[in-house]
């Protein structure tokens, strides 16, 4: 029979594939709150810059106010009308960390509620975690790829390129990686003592 740290091992490789299938076969149901969310932060941080968003999928397009660079411009009908910058993004780089905490959780041996408990609140906080990603790739796109009148529009808000890009850096590379282990052993504090306590106890009577 395995031990409690090899069964978590062995049902986390059997569990993670299945929770990533599910989590991009449902790609769109998943992205949907992260849309709202990252809409209602840009329109209230820049009020005057975005105009509103389309879902398309799992991929996001957020409509602004702001002119196209002139030099974007080539072979573009203006005769209606200089068109506006649209930033795409996709959430779905910024959202593995729902399926690693999903499978953590389901190759933890714990009751159905609680299961339930750890997998909703973990949710909201990795919708979070994505929002936060999102908004800030919007701002970088916005600052860096949307031309003089993104930079002037970040400017005027006060928000500094710095901050933007180590926030966009911050929530693509690190909060995603690690929020869902520190969730994980915050909610199984007692069955992580328990596996330590199980590792311990053969080398102990080794010595002793």
């Amino acid at each position: 029979m395995f031990g409690p740290l090899k069964t978590l091992l062995f049902l986390a490789v059997l569990w993670l594939p299945l929770s990533f299938f599910v989590w991009f076969y449902f790609a769109q149901l998943f992205v949907t709150p992260i849309a709202g969310l990252a809409n209602w932060v840009l329109e209230t941080w820049l009020p005057a810059v975005f105009d509103g968003y389309e879902q398309s999928r799992h991929l996001l397009a957020f409509f602004t106010t702001l002119p196209l660079d002139p030099a974007m411009l080539s072979g573009i009908d203006t005769s209606q009308g200089t068109p506006a910058v649209v930033i795409e993004i996709n959430p779905m780089i910024y959202g593995y960390c729902i399926p690693v905490l999903v499978g953590l959780v389901m190759a933890t041996p714990l009751r159905g509620v609680q299961r339930l408990w750890q997998i909703g609140f973990g949710l909201a906080m990795l919708t979070a975690v994505q929002t936060f990603g999102s908004v800030f790739d919007v701002l970088k796109n916005l600052g860096l790829r949307a031309g003089p009148a993104g930079a002037q529009a970040v400017a005027d808000a006060g928000i500094s390129l710095d901050l933007i890009a180590f926030c966009y850096q911050f929530g693509y590379l690190v909060l995603p990686a690690i929020t869902p282990v520190i969730l994980w052993v915050l909610f199984n504090q007692a069955f992580i003592r328990s596996l330590v306590t199980e590792d311990a106890l053969p080398g102990t009577a080794a010595h002793d």
